[in-house]
């Protein structure tokens, strides 16, 4: 029998994990598959009903409530659900086996690690799955082994589930808010590690829309590189003594060394400068490959500014945005002259970034309709004549995700090593 001291330390942790939407991501790959193949958070398993249920290989029955996007999440958990076979039964058991109890070995890292760092909240360090074994050995692990501890506490933790989600709309899992800053996606940590770059003296730029400070700091990762990369951030007040900025604009800057105007490194050398920043640098740059053919072309051309996050406060004043943008993208052509080529990571942010197979219908259909209203105005920005060059969109799906950033670079290593070992021969 689970003590009430564990239960609630548990449910608590839960509890945090569904304000969070993370379902203890970090620690799925310290469990083995057998032990943990539960979903990474509730979208997911959204995600996941959706792609089961629709299409010409769906192994389960039309679940209509996820097509009416303000049904309430406890409405969805009362559906029926009928497989191929003909097995019928409701979605609340799917939720209860791949939200409460297949997440209970990442529940117990995650308490247990808590534990450890008693007075630092839940929120622990992705460093701490190293410990795993040791772990294993913790009371928490002892003491939930039993079959019928283990469904108890999966019982439970249906409770916490819908007492958080019930009322919750399908559409909720998939927009992102206006936080109370008035942004969806910007606030101050979103900038590169300070400690390692250098710092180039702030521009400030007035406009009809407010005055925008403009930073850049030089990133060198400490070896012979071809490329050096740039931080920059811009962010406009109206009123130049508020704390809050009423639009921001952030990216990186990626600047080859030439001979004679032609570059001397090329992807790999890009995507080691952009890594040497942060994840979400380098899966931009990997995007701009992925999606755009002429990519080597262009480079050829000139250097590349790249735009990741764009945003205007809610309430702002409008063309507050554009203002802070062309400023920025103005004095970066001023300061690096060789930038011909501005590539903007082109998402609506008031929905999340997934495959329309993973989105009801009804919400894929507003998601597009806001993609092509983006799309209209940054095309009426005529970015690409600030830089005297061109103007590319990407979609980063993989937003700043360490894994993904770890795979992408992996694998864009191996075919460098590749590409050297066939020059040998």
């Amino acid at each position: 029998m689970i003590g009430p001291a564990l239960l609630n330390r548990l449910t608590a942790v839960y509890a945090v994990w569904l304000d969070q939407d993370d379902l203890g991501q970090r620690y799925v790959e310290v469990c083995s598959s057998q032990q943990d193949a539960g979903a990474t958070s509730v979208r997911q398993f959204l995600e996941e009903l959706l792609r089961l249920s629709s299409g010409p290989d769906a192994r389960i029955g039309p679940l209509a409530v996820l097509e009416h996007p303000d049904s309430t999440f406890m409405q969805l958990l009362g559906s029926s659900l009928v497989t191929q076979g003909g097995r019928r039964g409701l979605v609340e058991s799917v939720a209860h086996h791949a939200l409460c109890l297949q997440v209970i070995p990442r529940l117990l890292l995650e308490a247990s690690a808590n534990q450890e760092q008693s007075g630092f909240g839940v929120q622990v360090r992705a460093e701490m799955a190293s410990k795993s074994k040791a772990v294993v050995q913790d009371d928490f692990a002892r003491g939930i082994n039993d079959p019928s501890d283990r469904a108890d506490l999966a019982n439970s933790l249906m409770k916490v589930l819908k007492a958080k989600l019930g009322q919750r709309t399908i559409r909720s899992f998939f927009t992102v808010d206006v936080a109370s800053s008035g942004y969806r996606l910007w606030d101050s940590r979103r900038r590169a590690p300070q400690d390692s770059g250098t710092a180039i003296a702030r521009h400030v730029i007035g406009t009809s829309s407010g005055e925008v400070r403009i930073d850049v700091m030089r990133y060198e990762d400490g070896e012979e590189s071809s490329v050096r990369a740039y931080e920059w951030c811009a962010e406009l007040r109206q009123d130049a003594a508020m704390e809050l900025p009423d639009a921001i604009a952030y990216g990186m800057a990626d600047c080859f060394e030439r001979i004679d105007g032609v570059p001397v490194g090329g992807k790999w050398d890009l995507m080691t400068a952009a890594d040497y920043l942060a994840d979400v640098d380098l899966l931009q740059v990997n995007a701009f490959f992925e999606q755009h053919e002429d990519a080597q072309a262009l480079i050829d051309t000139g250097d590349l500014a790249f735009v990741w996050l764009w945003e205007r406060r809610s309430g702002a004043c409008p063309g507050a945005g554009r203002a802070c943008i062309q400023a920025a993208l103005t004095d970066l052509r001023r300061r690096l002259r060789r930038i011909r080529t501005v590539v903007i990571d082109l998402k609506p942010y008031q929905y999340v970034v997934t495959d329309g197979a993973g989105m009801p219908t009804v919400l894929h259909i507003e998601k597009l309709e806001a993609l092509d209203g983006l799309q209209s105005f940054v095309d009426g920005l005529h970015l690409e004549e600030l830089v005297k060059g061109h103007c590319r969109y990407i979609v980063n799906r993989d937003g700043d995700d360490p894994r993904a950033a770890m795979r992408v670079l992996g694998l864009a290593g191996l075919v460098q090593q590749d590409a050297r070992w066939r020059g040998r021969d």
